[in-house]
C-alpha cells in the first residue's frame, strides 16, 4: 500500500483514514474513521474503526517513515482494518452504502451470540450519535452480565441465543426484584434484549403470549391536581436554584409538557411572537413523517424566555444558553443530563418545602399537562398530538386518573338519583 491512510478498490470506492478533530471524546482523544468516498454517486459516508488517538500520535503512526516498533503495529492493526473494509466493498456488484452496509455489519463471530449484537447495536447507536439510547443498551447488557456473574459465579465470554428462555427471563426478574429493582425497572432493561431478539431473528423466542412477557408496572401517580398546581405555582422558592427550576418546571407544564431536552434543543428559529413549534428530539431521525408540535405562548412562557433566553439571538442560536455550538454531540448530551438533574434536584426540594411529600419531577409537569388538559375537555388526540405520540395507547398510558377521589364518590353517589 503507498499511502498508509488510503485505498482504492476496482470498483472506484476510494477509502481513506479520517482523525475526527471536529470533537474531543471524554478520554481526551479523538475517534479515528474509515472515510469510504463513492466515485460513483460523490458521497461520503465514515465509520468507527474503534481506535482513538490524538493528533500527535496520528502522526506518528501514519506519517512517520519509519516508525517505532509500536506505532508500526499500530498501523499494520489499522490498515489491516482499512483492508478488510476494501475486500468488502469489492464484493459487492453495483455498490451502495446500503449493500456495504449489510455485508460488513454481518456478524464475523458466531451469529447467535447475545453479547455480539449487543456490541453491534451500541457501536451503531454510538456512529448515530443516539447517545441516550445507547446508555439503556449498555446498562441492559451490563445488568444482564451482573445476572450472569450472580448466578453462575463468572461472566461467560459469550452467551448464546437459545440459553435465553422463558425460565431463564424469569429467574432474571426475581434477581432483579430481590436486589431492590421494580417490575419497571426489569422491563426498562429488558426491552434492549427483546430488540436484540427481534433484530437477530434466532429460531427460538423467548418473549410473548406462549412466553415470558416483560412486565409493565404499575405506573406511580405523576399527575399534580389543579389545587396542588395552585399551591405549587403559589408557593415562594427558598433561594435562586429553587426558583429556576420552578419556572422551567412550569414552562414545561404551559408549553404541553415539553420535555427539558426540547426545551434546552430549542431555537430562536422556532420561536414567534405569540407561539413556538418544534419537533421532539426524540423523534427527529425516525423515518416517520414528522409531528411539529405547535405552542401558545403564555404570559407566564413568554416571561421565562425573557427571563432565560440568552443574548445570541441568531436563526440558528439555542434560546436557553444551555447549549451552544462548540459542543459536540457528546458534550451536549452531557449537558442537557446536569440540566435535567439540577432541575429535578431543586424541583424536588422546592415541592417539599411546598408541602408535597411527593418527589416532584420534570417528568410530572408532563404528566399534569396531560391530565389537566383533559379534565378541561381536551380531546385524547389533542393531548396525543401535543406530546408529540404517534399512538394513542402511549397517551392513554399517561393520564391519570381524571376524576378525584372527591369527584369519584359523587359520581358514584349519583348513580342512583334517577331523578
Amino acid at each position: 500500500m503507498t499511502d498508509n491512510k488510503r485505498v482504492k478498490s476496482e470498483r472506484e470506492v476510494i477509502l481513506s483514514l479520517d482523525l475526527d478533530t471536529r470533537r474531543t471524546k471524554s478520554n481526551g482523544l479523538f475517534p479515528l474513521k474509515i472515510r469510504l468516498y463513492s466515485v460513483a454517486t460523490k458521497k461520503n459516508k465514515y465509520y468507527g474503526t474503534g481506535y482513538d488517538m490524538n493528533t500527535e500520535t496520528y502522526k506518528k503512526v501514519f506519517e512517520t517513515v519509519r516508525p517505532r516498533k509500536e506505532e508500526k503495529a499500530l498501523r499494520e492493526e489499522i490498515q489491516s482494518l482499512l483492508l478488510d473494509y476494501k475486500r468488502v466493498a469489492e464484493s459487492i456488484e453495483d455498490f451502495t452504502f446500503d449493500k456495504f452496509e449489510e455485508t460488513l455489519f454481518k456478524p464475523k463471530g458466531d451469529v447467535l451470540d447475545v453479547f455480539y449484537q449487543y456490541e453491534l447495536k451500541i457501536q451503531e447507536l454510538e456512529e448515530k450519535n443516539k447517545l441516550g439510547t445507547k446508555e439503556s443498551y449498555l446498562f441492559s447488557l451490563k445488568s444482564i452480565q451482573r445476572f450472569l456473574k450472580a448466578t453462575k459465579n463468572r461472566v461467560p465470554k459469550q452467551l448464546y441465543f437459545s440459553e435465553i428462555t422463558p425460565r431463564f427471563l424469569e429467574k432474571y426478574e426475581s434477581w432483579m426484584i430481590s436486589n431492590g429493582k421494580s417490575r419497571s425497572s426489569v422491563g426498562i432493561y429488558l426491552r434492549p434484549l427483546r430488540h436484540i431478539f427481534n433484530k437477530a431473528n434466532p429460531s427460538n423466542y423467548p418473549f410473548g403470549k406462549d412466553g415470558y412477557t416483560i412486565p409493565k408496572g404499575r405506573n406511580k401517580k405523576k399527575a399534580i391536581n389543579k389545587e396542588g398546581l395552585k399551591k405549587l405555582f403559589e408557593s415562594n422558592p427558598q433561594n435562586d436554584f429553587q426558583q429556576k427550576a420552578k419556572d422551567f418546571w412550569f414552562f414545561s407544564y404551559v408549553c404541553k409538557g415539553m420535555n427539558m431536552k426540547d426545551i434546552i434543543y430549542l431555537k430562536w428559529k422556532q420561536v414567534n411572537r405569540n407561539h413556538l413549534e418544534f419537533i421532539r428530539e426524540k423523534t427527529k431521525d425516525t423515518s416517520d413523517s414528522q409531528l411539529i408540535i405547535r405552542v401558545p405562548l403564555s404570559d407566564f412562557s413568554k416571561k421565562v424566555i425573557k427571563k432565560y433566553g440568552g443574548r445570541q439571538k441568531g436563526q440558528e442560536d439555542y434560546v436557553f444558553p444551555v447549549l451552544n455550538h462548540q459542543m459536540n454531540e457528546e458534550e451536549k448530551f452531557k449537558a442537557k443530563q446536569n440540566f435535567t438533574r439540577l432541575v429535578n434536584q431543586h424541583m424536588k426540594r422546592f415541592a417539599k418545602h411546598a408541602g408535597f411529600e411527593e418527589d416532584i419531577s420534570t417528568y410530572w409537569a408532563r404528566h399534569s399537562f396531560a391530565t389537566m388538559a383533559i379534565r378541561k375537555n381536551a380531546s385524547i388526540e389533542y393531548v396525543g398530538e401535543s406530546l408529540g405520540h404517534s399512538d394513542i395507547k402511549t397517551t392513554k398510558a399517561y393520564i391519570d386518573s381524571i376524576l378525584d377521589e372527591k369527584s369519584d364518590q359523587k359520581l358514584i353517589d349519583g348513580m342512583m338519583d334517577f331523578d
